[in-house]
């Protein structure tokens, strides 16, 4: 009776542990040999302050989502995050800490003046911790060679140089060696502290290349094979990209710039770059398709711009409704569905995006609120995956529920246990005793 009553109790407990709908997502074996399917929310930490206490309680939210990743976008126009030392070493010269702390300052209040514009290093060991008690992994972005107003304001005035191109208030030139080696010096000390706290990822942005100053047709990255200079480009991303794998992560960065309107003749991007594949274009915008970044072997991460949710703007505030209809394995596309259509070994993960494109437009606690069923609803969409390369529906697994079952000798009994078992290969430890069916 007892080895009865334990083998049952030891399928019940595993049954209802386990879903076993499969779907047709391939894993990613990213993290020591476990699947690791990146669910990400990503939040725009750079254009607006976001306390602790709001990044916890968006964590708190990705985590009971099912999500794994939060990419902390502390360095997008604004870069609110400075370290203990900010001393910068370029060009022969050395910056101060205080000095580089002031300049970067100086630039974040000039873009959106808040009452506080900068978490601490102590705050982010903090951040990183709570993190990873939770299960989220953070994802660090300080974008370059666009999207860096405060760094480029820091730039200047630190350097003496006129490091932007044609003007433009948020990206650097990246002709001009004094811009480049500032940018990519100070960028080199978050690359190592965010290493430094076991990160394993670091996404560099690189997209919409002076947007602010080409505002039309093909627009920045247009303007740069124009005139002879998207080579450049391929080699800051590439140097980027080198900084960040020998710390030890893998790097990022948004698609747009890579092989901008199907240019191959400029250089060739490092193919180690995970892709956060956001949009396919526009009129006269033309990147490169997310069928064809997978055919020249880069990992994609769907980051599709249509689910975005971005302050300030309601309507590209993606619903809980919408939300739900997200598709992982449907990339943006332009002309075909073909070009949006990804085989599942180059599909890395998915993102959903929080952007605060206005900043003030409302406070910190309503953005955390007021997206909170929206993640909710996209992280439903997404597969979760198990250590065998299973993958099934992101829901939060019961706690572990055990029975004993009582059988009089020469009796029968039956216990259902709710749940989609079909295909799932669980068997009694002996079927002369007893059988699982599904």
């Amino acid at each position: 009776m007892k080895k009865i009553k334990r083998a049952l109790s030891l399928v019940l407990v595993f049954c209802m542990l386990c879903t076993m709908t499969v779907t047709g997502f391939a894993a990613d074996t990213t993290s020591g040999g476990q699947t690791d399917f990146m669910k990400v929310v990503h939040l725009d930490a750079g254009r607006k302050y976001f306390s602790v206490d709001s990044i916890k309680k968006i964590i708190d939210n990705a985590s009971a989502d099912g999500y794994n990743y939060l990419e902390l976008g502390v360095g997008n126009d604004g870069l609110r995050f400075l370290l203990d030392d900010m001393s910068v070493t370029a060009n022969d010269k050395t910056y101060s800490s205080e000095a580089v702390s002031e300049a970067i300052h100086a630039g974040n209040e000039a873009y959106y003046n808040f009452n506080t514009d900068e978490l601490t290093q102590s705050e982010m060991d903090g951040i990183i911790s709570y993190a990873k008690n939770k299960g989220i992994s953070i994802i660090p972005l300080i974008n370059s060679p666009g999207h860096m107003d405060a760094i480029l304001s820091a730039a200047n005035s630190l350097t003496g140089t006129t490091c932007s191109y044609s003007g433009s208030a948020r990206t650097i030139d990246v002709t001009n060696t004094t811009a480049v080696a500032f940018t990519q010096a100070l960028i080199q000390k978050y690359v190592d502290y965010f290493a430094g706290k076991g990160c394993t990822y670091f996404n560099m942005g690189a997209d919409e290349y002076a947007n602010d100053v080409y505002t039309g047709g093909s627009m920045g990255f247009g303007n740069l094979q124009d005139t002879g200079k998207y080579s450049y480009f391929v080699k800051y991303v590439n140097q980027m990209a080198a900084m960040i794998k020998n710390a030890g992560m893998t790097p990022m960065a948004f698609n747009d710039g890579i092989y901008f309107n199907n240019n191959t003749s400029s250089g060739t991007f490092d193919t180690g770059i995970v892709i956060s594949y956001w949009s396919s274009g526009w009129n006269g915008y033309t990147p490169m398709s997310a069928s064809n970044l997978a055919g020249k072997g880069f990992k994609l991460i769907n980051t599709h711009g249509g689910y975005y949710w971005v302050l300030g703007k309601s309507d590209a505030q993606c619903s809980a409704e919408k939300a739900s209809g997200f598709n992982a394995k449907s990339f943006p596309y332009k002309n075909s569905s073909s070009e949006g259509t990804v085989s599942d070994d180059h599909i890395a993960g998915a993102m959903f995006c929080i952007w605060c494109d206005y900043p003030g437009a409302d406070t910190e606690a309503n953005v955390v609120s007021k997206t909170a069923n929206t993640m909710a609803a996209f992280a439903e969409t997404l597969p979760s995956t198990s250590n065998s390369g299973t993958t099934t529906p992101n829901k939060a697994p019961a706690a572990p529920t055990s029975k004993t079952i009582t059988v009089p000798v020469g009796g029968t009994v039956t216990e259902t246990v709710s749940g989609d078992y079909s295909n799932s290969g669980i068997k009694a430890e002996d079927e002369n005793i007893a059988k699982v069916k599904a």
